[in-house]
């Protein structure tokens, strides 16, 4: 049983306000750059939910905040459609992604490129991430990568008490468009559109949260600000995603 957003007014500008960092604990991969690839996959979509939180409610009023966690969340998941891909795209995929690995784990570096199919083949076949498999799948459409996720929020430890228990029992069923790639030599990743429960987020209400880079936090989370700080190059481009690390010193 999914719920209807309540109606957003966006009349007044949102206040000012710190917006609380999830406490998720990222996938193991063993690798720099798939981190940020399986972050983008799924839990950004997790942090985007609070930063609807802070920009249209997050204030003292408590009884606002949760009824926009109640509006943007469902009692139920929702399935996340399990690819159909040939063994041999399976295969292929893991066999560039542990190249990828190990290059990362030597300090010689080789460059991943996949595509859509086979990021959702390592999603739902790679024991690397197991953590993302049924919860996300992806597509790529250009320069853009879109995610489709079902995450159980008491999967989260969510800092602040009155959204954790508003949350509590509850799932983020959503649909979110990124743009990935590199400023000043960091990764960045920017949304583009959000659906969420679906109903599409109108644009006027995404205007600010499409201006935040969603790695911007990345400091908060010690193994993330690792993760992001070895890569040289991510971007996605003519339909596929290109992680590049950096050499070891």
């Amino acid at each position: 049983m999914n719920d209807t957003p309540p109606p957003l007014t966006p009349s007044s500008p949102p206040s000012p306000y710190q917006q609380p960092q999830l406490q998720q604990v990222p996938p193991k991969s063993g690798s720099g750059g798939m981190w940020a690839l399986g972050c983008g996959l799924g839990c950004f979509a997790l942090v985007i939910l609070l930063a609807v939180i802070g920009f249209f409610a997050f204030s003292s009023f408590k009884k606002m905040a949760s009824g926009v966690v109640e509006g943007y969340t469902a009692t139920e998941a929702v399935e996340i459609e399990i690819p159909q891909v040939s063994q041999d795209l399976v295969d292929g995929a893991a066999a560039k992604f542990n190249a990828f690995k190990s290059g990362v784990e030597s300090g010689k570096p080789v460059p991943l490129v996949l595509t859509g199919d086979e990021i959702n083949a390592l999603l739902f076949n790679h024991p690397n991430f197991k953590a993302l498999a049924g919860k996300a799948n992806v597509s790529i459409e250009g320069n853009v990568l879109s995610s489709r996720v079902s995450v159980n929020l008491d999967d989260l430890e969510i800092p602040v008490k009155f959204l954790a228990d508003a949350a509590k029992g509850r799932y983020f069923n959503g649909e979110a468009s990124f743009t990935l790639g590199m400023a000043v030599g960091r990764p960045v990743l920017y949304l583009e559109g959000l659906a969420v429960n679906g109903n599409k987020i109108p644009d006027e209400f995404l205007q600010e949260l499409r201006k935040k880079n969603l790695f911007e936090d990345a400091g908060n989370n010690p193994e993330m600000k690792t993760a992001l700080e070895k890569i040289e190059d991510i971007r996605v481009e003519n339909g596929q995603i290109i992680i590049v690390t950096k050499v070891a010193p």
